[in-house]
C-alpha cells in the first residue's frame, strides 16, 4: 500500500481519498500493508482506518469507490488474524459503532453472487479469523462497553447462527457476554432456541456460570432455568462455579442464588451442588474457601442459605424432620479442616465468621483436624480471644480437644494468647502444666523460648494461679483418662481433695489396659484411696463391679490391702456384687477361677493375700493363753468350796452361775480356735483361708466369754461388801466389751483423730494469727517512729 494512502486512512484524511480516486486505479486501493512496528494491526485501507476508527473516512470511501472494489475490500482480509474490516470494526467496538453500521448497511443494500465472495456463505459477520473469531466474538471479549455493536451485529444474523460458533478457546459469544455483563445480548441468545447448551464449556472446563458476575437477576433466573444441569461443572482446577466466587468474593449473585425464593425446589438442587461440592486439590468446599480468602459476607450467605433449607424440609408422618445434608460449615477437607477450623487458621481477622459458627453450632468446636487439632486449640494459637471464651462459655472443650496429636496441649500454645486469657486457661487447666509434647518440652519451655514473663512468672511458681476445681466425675464419663491422670499427677494434697468431695478418681477411672492399671495403682496418693468410700459408702470396688470393669476389679481384688467387706448404704459387700456377676456372666466366673477367688466364701478378717502361717501362728498363741486361762479359772471358783460338802458355796448365786457358764464358753470357744486352726493346715487355700477368718471370729466370742466370766466373779465376791465397787466393775467391763466393736471403735478412732487433727489446726491457725497481730503491731509501731 502507499504509504500516503495508508497514512490518509490512518488519519481520516477524506481530500486525499477523493484526489485518489479521481487520479488512481482500482488496484491502488486493494494493495495491503503489513502492521507497523509499534504492533499496529495493518490491511487495506478500510482495515486501516477502522483500527484508527475514522468514520468519515470510512463512510466518503464507500460514496467513492466502485461496487467491485468495494466488495473486495471489505471481504479482504490481513495477513496476520485474518481480519476482516468488520472484525477491525468489531474490536474497536462502540468507538467504531458507526463503522460497523456502514459494513452491515453496504453488506445489506447489494445483491451478492455467490461467485464474488471468498467465503461461499455471503455472510460476513459469519467470516472466521485465524482462531475461528467471527466479529461477535470480538465484539463481545475486547470491550466492556461494547454491547451496542455486539447487538447490531446480531441483528443482522436473523437465525443467530453466529451464537451457536464455538472459538479456538472452545466459547461461543454467549460466553463473553456474561462475563462483561452484557443482560440485552445474553438475555437474547438465552431466550432463542438455540442449542447452546451442548457448548457449554471451554477449553479450560469454565462453563458460563463461572463467568457471570456483573449480569441481571433476569439473567441468572434464565440460567438456572435453561442450563442447571451445568451449573455444578468443575474447570481443569477442579472448582466449580460456587469455588471461583468465594476465591472472588463475589457475593451478589451467590446471594441470589441462596436467599431468593424464586426457585422453589430448582433452589434446593442448586444448593445441594454448589455449596456441598469439594474441589480436587484438598477437597475445600466453596465454604472453605471464603475463610480462607476472608470473604465472611459470602460465608454467612451459604450459612444463611442452610439455615433456610432446615426451615423449610417436610414433616414426615411420624413428625420427624426430613434433614438436607449436615451443616456445611461440619464438611471437613482432606486435611480433616472445617470452614470453622479455617477461619481460625486465618486468626482474629477472621473471628466474626468463627463466632457466627459458634453461635449458630456450638457443637462444632468438637472437631478435630487430620493434625488432632480442635477449633479451641486454634484459636489459643492464633490469639483468637472471643474464640477461646465463647468456646469455654458452651463448657469447655474435652481433653482430648486440648491437645494436638505431637502432644502439644493449649498451655504450650499461651505466647501466642493475650494474658487474660492466657492466666484464666492457667486458672482452668492447671493440672496440664506438667505435660510434655513429643519433643519433651512443658508450657514452661515455650514460654521461655518466646520471652513472655508474665508466662514464665506464672509457670515457675504455680502457687500464684488460682486454680478452679478439677470435676473428675465427669472427665472419667467422657474417658478423659490423660486428663485424670495428669490431675492426679500434679494434685499436691488428693486425699484432701477426695474429702472435700466426698469421692475419688478411683471410684471413676476406667482404663484401656491391665498395664494402665498397674502403673495407676503404683501412684503412692492413689495408693491410699483404695479403701475410701463416696457419698454411698461405696468403695472403689463396690464402682468397678457395678461398671463392669474386669480389668481394674482383677487388680483391686488381687491387691491384699483392698478390703472387700465394707458395707455400702445399700447394705451390700464387694463380695456381695462379685457373686451377682459370678452367677450372670461366664466370663467374670472364669476370672474368679484364675485368680483363685471363691465369691461365695466370704471372710470378714483375712484378705485373700495374707499369711496364713503367720496368722494361725499368733492366734495359737493367743488362743492357747485363752484357753489355759478359763481352764484354770473353772477349779478357782469365787467363794471357794465348802470344807464339809466340798461344793461350791456360791453354787445358788444367779452371778455364779452366769461366771461358770461364761467361763466354760470362752474355754470352749478357745478349743474350737485351736480345731480351726489345726484343720486349716490341712485344708486346701480357700476354705483354710475361709476356717483363720472364723477362727478369728470364734477368738473374739472367746475374749468376751472371758471378760464376762471375769466380770461376773467379781460381782459375785464383793456384792455383799461393796456393792458400789462391783457396779463400777461391771460398768467398766460392760463398755470395753461395747466399744471393742469393730465398727463402733473404728468410728470412735477415727473421730479422735480427726478431733486432734482439727485442733493442731486451730492451733496453727491462732499462732499465725497472733504471728500476724504482732507483725502490724510492730509495722505499727515502726510507722510511728518514722512519723516521729
Amino acid at each position: 500500500m502507499d504509504p500516503s494512502l495508508r497514512s490518509a486512512a490512518k488519519n481520516g484524511d477524506v481530500r486525499f481519498l477523493r484526489q485518489a480516486v479521481s487520479l488512481q486505479t482500482s488496484e491502488y486501493f486493494l494493495s495491503k500493508t503489513p502492521k507497523d512496528e509499534l504492533g499496529v494491526l495493518g490491511g487495506n485501507i478500510f482495515h486501516v482506518s477502522a483500527w484508527a476508527h475514522r468514520e468519515e473516512f470510512f463512510r466518503e470511501a464507500i460514496k467513492l469507490l466502485p461496487e467491485d472494489v468495494l466488495k473486495c475490500l471489505l471481504f479482504q482480509t490481513e495477513d496476520d488474524f485474518r481480519y476482516t474490516p468488520l472484525h477491525a470494526a468489531a474490536v474497536k467496538g462502540d468507538a467504531s459503532h458507526a463503522i460497523v453500521k456502514l459494513i452491515i448497511e453496504f453488506y445489506t443494500s447489494i445483491t451478492w453472487a455467490t461467485d464474488d465472495l471468498d467465503d461461499d456463505t455471503g455472510k460476513p459477520w459469519l467470516a472466521l479469523t485465524h482462531d475461528n473469531r467471527m466479529p461477535l466474538h470480538l465484539a463481545l471479549k475486547d470491550n466492556k462497553v461494547n454491547e451496542p455493536c455486539a447487538l447490531e451485529l446480531m441483528a443482522v444474523d436473523a437465525d443467530l447462527v453466529s451464537c451457536t460458533i464455538v472459538d479456538d478457546e472452545g466459547c461461543t459469544p454467549l460466553f463473553y457476554a456474561l462475563e462483561n455483563g452484557f443482560n440485552q445480548v445474553s438475555e437474547k441468545i438465552l431466550m432463542s432456541p438455540l442449542p447452546f447448551a451442548s457448548t457449554f464449556r471451554d477449553v479450560d472446563g469454565l462453563t458460563p456460570f463461572h463467568l457471570a458476575y456483573d449480569c441481571s437477576d433476569n439473567i441468572w433466573r434464565l440460567l438456572f432455568e435453561n442450563c442447571v444441569d451445568y451449573i455444578d461443572k468443575i474447570n481443569d482446577q477442579g472448582f466449580t462455579v460456587l469455588h471461583l466466587w468465594a476465591e472472588k468474593g463475589e457475593a451478589g449473585p451467590c446471594k441470589l442464588l441462596l436467599e431468593t425464593n424464586d426457585f422453589g425446589e430448582l433452589k434446593t438442587k442448586i444448593f445441594k451442588k454448589l455449596v456441598y461440592a469439594t474441589e480436587d486439590i484438598k477437597a475445600d468446599t466453596p465454604m472453605h474457601i471464603a475463610a480462607t480468602k476472608k470473604h465472611s459476607e459470602l460465608a454467612q450467605i451459604m450459612i444463611r442459605g442452610y439455615q433456610q433449607q432446615q426451615a423449610s424440609v417436610v414433616i414426615v408422618e411420624n413428625q420427624e424432620p426430613v434433614s438436607v445434608e449436615c451443616p456445611p460449615w461440619k464438611i471437613e477437607n482432606k486435611d480433616g479442616n472445617t470452614p470453622l477450623h479455617t477461619a481460625l487458621y486465618v486468626g482474629s481477622s477472621h473471628e466474626e465468621f468463627a463466632l457466627q459458627i459458634l453461635s449458630i453450632d456450638p457443637l462444632s468446636c468438637q472437631i478435630r483436624n487430620n493434625k488432632g487439632e480442635s477449633p479451641f486449640f486454634l484459636a489459643v494459637t492464633s490469639g483468637c480471644a472471643r474464640a477461646v471464651e465463647e468456646i469455654l462459655k458452651i463448657g469447655g472443650p474435652r481433653f482430648d480437644l486440648l491437645r494436638r496429636n505431637d502432644g502439644q496441649t493449649v498451655l504450650h500454645c499461651l505466647p501466642s494468647c493475650p494474658e487474660n486469657i492466657g492466666r484464666k486457661l492457667l486458672e482452668k487447666y492447671w493440672w496440664m502444666i506438667n505435660l510434655t509434647d513429643d519433643s519433651g518440652k512443658t508450657a514452661l519451655d515455650k514460654a521461655k523460648e518466646a520471652n513472655v514473663l508474665w508466662l514464665v512468672n506464672l509457670l515457675t511458681y504455680p502457687s500464684l494461679i488460682k486454680k478452679e476445681r478439677f470435676d473428675w466425675v465427669a472427665a472419667c464419663q467422657r474417658g478423659e483418662t490423660e486428663a485424670v491422670l495428669a490431675f492426679i499427677n500434679h494434685c499436691q494434697d488428693l486425699q484432701r481433695a477426695c474429702r472435700e468431695e466426698n469421692d475419688t478418681p478411683l471410684h471413676h477411672i476406667k482404663l484401656d489396659t491391665y498395664e494402665g492399671y498397674l502403673n495407676l495403682l503404683k501412684i503412692p496418693s492413689i495408693r491410699e484411696l483404695k479403701n475410701i468410700t463416696d457419698h454411698d459408702g461405696a468403695t472403689p470396688l463396690h464402682r468397678v463391679l457395678e461398671r463392669k470393669d474386669m480389668l481394674l476389679a482383677k487388680m483391686l481384688l488381687l491387691d491384699d490391702g483392698v478390703e472387700r467387706t465394707i458395707i455400702d448404704h445399700k447394705g451390700r459387700t464387694a463380695m456381695d456384687l462379685l457373686v451377682k456377676l459370678y452367677q450372670e456372666n461366664a466370663d467374670w466366673e472364669r476370672m474368679c477361677k484364675q485368680i483363685r477367688i471363691d465369691p461365695y466364701m466370704q471372710t470378714s478378717y483375712i484378705q485373700p493375700r495374707t499369711n496364713l502361717d503367720q496368722i494361725r501362728s499368733n492366734l495359737s498363741v493367743v488362743d492357747a493363753l485363752l484357753a489355759t486361762i478359763t481352764f484354770a479359772a473353772g477349779f478357782t471358783l469365787p467363794g471357794g468350796l465348802d470344807d464339809k460338802t466340798e461344793e461350791a458355796i456360791l453354787a445358788k448365786k444367779a452371778a455364779f452361775l452366769v461366771f461358770l457358764v461364761a467361763d466354760v464358753y470362752a474355754m470352749c470357744t478357745a478349743m474350737l480356735v485351736l480345731f480351726c486352726l489345726i484343720w486349716s493346715m490341712v485344708s486346701e487355700p480357700n476354705m483354710a483361708r475361709l476356717l483363720v477368718d472364723r477362727s478369728v471370729f470364734i477368738l473374739m466370742q472367746s475374749l468376751y466369754g472371758t471378760l464376762l466370766a471375769f466380770m461376773t466373779g467379781i460381782f459375785t465376791v464383793i456384792s455383799k461388801s461393796s456393792l458400789w465397787a462391783a457396779i463400777l466393775v461391771f460398768v467398766m467391763c460392760l463398755t470395753i466389751g461395747v466399744f471393742i466393736n469393730r465398727t463402733i471403735f473404728n468410728n470412735v478412732i477415727a473421730k479422735l483423730v480427726l478431733a486432734t487433727s482439727t485442733n493442731a489446726k486451730k492451733r496453727d491457725q491462732m499462732r499465725l494469727l497472733e504471728e500476724g497481730r504482732a507483725g502490724t503491731s510492730s509495722a505499727g509501731n515502726n510507722t510511728l517512729c518514722k512519723a516521729e
